[in-house]
Parts: structure tokens; C-alpha cells; sequence
């Protein structure tokens, strides 16, 4: 029977799925907020913490991110995440935050728990998307800011490798030192050092060269961090003036992305209010006013002290106390502030 958290702050929706899970023969346990599914899955160690991906009390990104955190966790657990949105760029935040699936919704609930038995059997599932380094020479890190240099080292990295300078390559650079008048013995001097990095380092760079003229990445292959060995097989030629164009271009490109996104933003529409008038406005008394937020404050603490990881034994009763504490919060919220305040 595998263990799973269904964390979902809207009770209904959590009911719903817990009890489906529950009848595939599942063994569910209920988390409406983040704090508690954290909590409870350092503590149970289930097989699926089962994420809805929209909160308005966190991120279930970071959630993700800090449970896989905890090595014990990373090793035996799995996180399943539920989301509208499964567009590429989701799907790497997703998967660089160690969620094992993005679902999209609406769920299609025997897709899901099919998922979910293979997430509990451990069976391979493939990533929300490709986050791993390929092994051999050296790999392109879009972290690095297009105007330094530190793109460099990665791709020297890839280029000065095992793979590519050996004793046979060495060999070989020896034969050409020495057809190019340069006397080499065992004991070498400096300049003769020189020289034998520089003719090695022009050999690579001729031998990159041949694949198809300076062949350079694209800024989606930066962006999917794929190998140097991948990047040269990519079919698209750049000219000799190689890296300054690719990173201009880079530039170009995020500077459209960046204000069509602003675009986007800007033609947003604000929701409209709706202002109740004044003679369907309900009056209070300030001292009871004042008393419901004394108490709702008392009461609020309690919870959250009765809600601390490990303070309640009953896992049933822990998600009452979490959501009494919720909904208290959102009751001070709208409270509004006395004059003594």
C-alpha cells in the first residue's frame, strides 16, 4: 500500500482526491497547507507528496525545493506536482526543483493514479524536463552574464578534456612541431611549452572548425544547458566572427522576450470592486469589533502553537488545528484595525 500526502488547501478539492486515492487503495493522509505537508512528510516519509500547484498562503516550487532538500526525503520520496500550467519554462523550474511530475490539470484521475502506483513502485518516470548534464567535455551554463567571460571556461574545458588531448593526440602534435622546424626533446623549456600549447590549441580549434565553419550554440541550446559534444552537432553553421554575433543576438532575443512579456502585463485589465452602499452596510459596535479581534488573535497563536511540527500526534487533528489557523488568519485580515492600533 503506498503512502501518499495530498496537500491541497481547498478542502473540497482535497476531500475529493484523498477519497479516490483512498479507494484505489492508497494510503492518504491530508495536508491544507504547506507548512503541514512539509511537516508531515519529514515525518511519515511517504512514498507521493501529491502538490496542487496554486496557493495563496506559499509556492509549492519552494515547498518542493526545501522538502528535497532533506537528504532522507530525496532519497525515498517522490514529489507529484498538480498545475495549469505546463509550459516549458514551468516544466525546468519544476524540475530543477526535484519534482519528479508535473501533471496538468484538469486531472484526468486515472492517468493520475496510475502515476502515482508507478511513483510508490518506484518505476522510472521521465523528468518534467532535462536538467542533467550529459557526460564528457565541459557544459554551457546560462547563469554567466552575457558581457563577461566566463563563458570561456566551460567551453576551454570541454576542448582540453582527456578525451581530446591524450598521448596519440600529443603524438601527433609532436610530428607537426616537428615538421614546422621546432627541435622537441624530453626536457622542454618554456617556449617550447608555448609553442606546443598554442599549435595543440590551434589543432582543436581546426579540428572544431571542420564540423561546419566555426559552428557555434544557438540561445535555446544555452538556455537546455546541453553538452559542448551536442552543441557541435547542431546543424546550423555561424559565421568566423563567431561568439560576439551568437552573444548580440542572444540579447536581441531576450530584450523581445522581456517586452512582450511587459506587453502582456501592461494590457491587464484590473478587476472591477463592487462598493456595497451605505444603506446596506451592517453596523457594529467598535467594543464588539474590538473584542472578536482580541479573541480571533488569542485563538490564532494557539493554533499555530498547537500546529508546530510534532506538538499533535493525530494527523487528522493536526489538519483541523492547520486550518482553523488559515482561516483565522484570512478572519484578521479582514478585521478592520481599531483606533488604538
Amino acid at each position: 500500500m503506498g503512502k501518499v500526502i495530498v496537500a491541497d488547501e481547498n478542502q473540497g478539492r482535497r476531500t475529493l482526491l484523498a477519497s479516490t486515492l483512498e479507494r484505489e487503495g492508497f494510503d492518504v493522509t491530508r495536508a491544507g497547507t504547506l507548512r503541514q505537508a512539509e511537516g508531515t512528510a519529514l515525518a511519515v516519509m511517504p512514498e507521493v507528496v501529491l502538490l496542487d500547484g496554486e496557493w495563496k498562503s506559499g509556492d509549492a516550487i519552494d515547498a518542493a525545493q526545501r522538502l528535497m532538500g532533506d537528504p532522507e526525503f530525496a532519497f525515498k520520496c517522490r514529489i507529484v506536482l498538480l498545475s495549469r500550467s505546463t509550459t516549458p519554462d514551468f516544466m525546468l523550474v519544476a524540475a530543477k526543483a526535484g519534482i519528479h511530475e508535473v501533471i496538468g490539470k484538469p486531472v484526468d484521475m486515472k492517468v493520475l493514479v496510475d502515476q502515482l502506483w508507478k511513483h510508490s513502485r518506484k518505476q522510472f518516470i521521465p523528468p518534467p524536463a532535462d536538467v542533467t548534464l550529459d557526460t564528457g567535455g565541459g557544459s554551457f551554463d546560462v547563469a554567466v552574464m552575457a558581457g563577461g567571460g566566463g563563458w570561456a571556461l566551460p567551453m576551454l574545458k570541454g576542448l582540453v578534456g582527456p578525451d581530446r588531448i591524450n598521448e596519440s593526440f600529443i603524438n601527433e602534435i609532436l610530428v607537426q612541431m616537428g615538421e614546422e622546424g621546432m627541435d622537441v626533446d624530453l626536457d622542454l623549456e618554456a617556449t617550447d611549452l608555448s609553442n606546443l600549447l598554442r599549435v595543440a590549441l590551434n589543432r582543436l580549434v581546426q579540428d572544431s572548425g571542420d564540423a561546419g565553419e566555426a559552428t557555434g550554440p544557438s540561445f535555446e541550446d544555452l538556455k537546455k544547458k546541453k553538452s559542448l559534444g551536442d552543441l557541435n552537432e547542431q546543424p546550423t553553421p555561424v559565421s568566423a566572427g563567431g561568439m560576439e554575433s551568437i552573444l548580440e543576438q542572444q540579447a536581441e532575443n531576450i530584450a523581445d522576450e522581456i517586452e512582450s512579456k511587459m506587453d502582456d502585463i501592461l494590457d491587464e485589465v484590473p478587476e472591477q470592486i463592487a462598493l456595497l452602499p451605505e444603506d446596506d452596510l451592517d453596523r457594529i459596535d467598535p467594543q464588539v469589533l474590538r473584542m472578536t479581534r482580541l479573541t480571533t488573535e488569542m485563538v490564532h497563536e494557539l493554533m499555530w502553537d498547537l500546529g508546530r511540527p510534532g506538538a499533535v500526534a493525530d494527523i487528522t487533528l493536526m489538519t483541523r488545528i492547520e486550518d482553523a489557523a488559515e482561516m483565522l488568519g484570512d478572519v484578521l485580515s479582514s478585521l478592520p484595525e481599531s483606533e488604538e492600533e
